[in-house]
């Protein structure tokens, strides 16, 4: 029975005993991509998502009121300054200028006649025969006769330019609209809008800029010796670097004020646009080049993050270790590459993705470096979150 006792206690304490002494085992590694940070010579630059505006745009209006007789263009189409674009049914404006020129011509026999009847009641008043106080009257006579006639002048004046306005030409040059209004239609004078008219060549494009890049701004228009380039093309869906390819112009206007509801200052480039490829209204990618720092630390935009305590990334060693390190970070470059002012050298590993599961201090497992996994580093299922 003893025995029995003996044998049991010790099948019972045996895997117990193993179990301390094997210990603990040891957490599961958090799959991570790395990549390396980099020193290269870089752009310096802003980039922010704007609106193409025209240059110049036009709702043009009649300047008299009027039946439109004919349209002289197809919309859509490019027009000229001085083209001829609308016609207004001209026949009562040329029998309202007969009209003024033929109360003109009267008033010019008028002022004739009553100059001649000063003149000679002034010889008259002379010899004695008239009073002065005749002569004088008809002096009076004779200048508001003249008057007359100036009036009569400027209405004609008005007439014929009341004329003329109903032959309607393109006051700028640029891309019509949609016709508003088409042949048989009355239109008022400085009411309906007949076409509007937008200027695509030069171009401008209309973009905001973080509150805290104003002084970098700053310090890069003090130190050029020109206007700043300007790179603008179609808004990227994914990458916020600079676009590959656009239009190129220059920035021309910085607001005076912040907006204190966005915190962003307001800034506008012009863009000669020859190719047409910025249109009114469109989403671009405008990019300003500040300058060139040389021997910059730059890192993927995806290993940046943000603490309570600021900026950090956390960095691989070549135990596997994750270690968290405060960065100080500066302007997005391009490629999607960030500058890393202090807290990073070049060559050191940092993750790009699966930040969440990692504890610092932890062993991680890469499963993938460099912008992109390698070829069979890891399945589609293995890859971080």
């Amino acid at each position: 029975m003893r025995a029995f006792l003996l044998v049991l206690v010790i099948v019972l304490l045996g895997p117990a005993c193993s179990r301390e002494r094997k210990g603990p085992s040891e957490p599961p590694r958090a799959p991570v991509r790395v990549a390396f940070s980099e020193v290269a010579t870089v752009p310096i630059e802003l980039s922010a998502i704007g609106t193409v505006e025209p240059s110049a745009s036009v709702a043009l209006r009649p300047r008299v009121t009027g039946l439109v007789t004919a349209v002289k263009f197809q919309e859509g189409a490019d027009v000229a300054e001085g083209d001829v674009l609308f016609l207004l049914d001209k026949r009562p404006f040329e029998v309202a200028l007969r009209e003024a020129e033929s109360n003109l011509e009267r008033s010019r026999t008028q002022a004739a006649n009553a100059a001649a009847e000063a003149e000679r009641y002034e010889e008259l008043a002379r010899a004695g025969v008239a009073t002065r106080q005749d002569a004088e009257q008809r002096r009076a006579e004779a200048r508001a006769a003249a008057a007359e006639v100036d009036a009569f002048r400027a209405a004609t004046v008005t007439r014929r330019l009341d004329l003329e306005y109903t032959t309607i030409r393109a006051p700028i040059t640029g891309r019509t609209g949609s016709i508003l209004m088409r042949e048989g239609n009355l239109v008022r004078a400085n009411e309906t809008v007949l076409v509007e008219i937008v200027r695509l060549a030069p171009a401008f494009v209309s973009f905001a800029i973080p509150e805290a890049s104003v002084p970098t701004l700053q310090q890069a228009m003090a130190s050029s010796s020109g206007p700043l380039p300007v790179s603008a093309a179609a808004a990227p869906s994914g990458d916020a670097g600079a676009p590959s390819n656009g239009e190129h112009g220059t920035l021309s206007f910085i607001d005076s004020t912040i907006d204190r509801a966005t915190g962003t200052l307001r800034l506008r480039a012009t863009f000669e646009n020859t190719s047409r490829t910025l249109w009114p209204g469109q989403f671009v990618q405008a990019t300003v080049r500040l300058g060139v720092q040389e021997g910059a630390v730059v890192i993927p935009s995806e290993a940046l993050q943000t603490g309570p305590s600021g900026t950090f990334v956390f960095v691989v060693g070549a135990d596997e270790t994750a270690e968290m390190r405060p960065v100080q970070a500066r302007e997005r470059v391009a490629g999607g590459r960030i500058i890393v002012q202090s807290g990073l050298s070049g060559g050191e590993r940092v993750v790009t993705d699966g930040q969440l599961r990692i504890r610092p201090g932890a062993k991680v497992t890469i499963v993938g470096e460099g912008p992109g996994i390698r070829a069979g580093a890891a399945t589609p299922g293995q890859e971080a979150r």
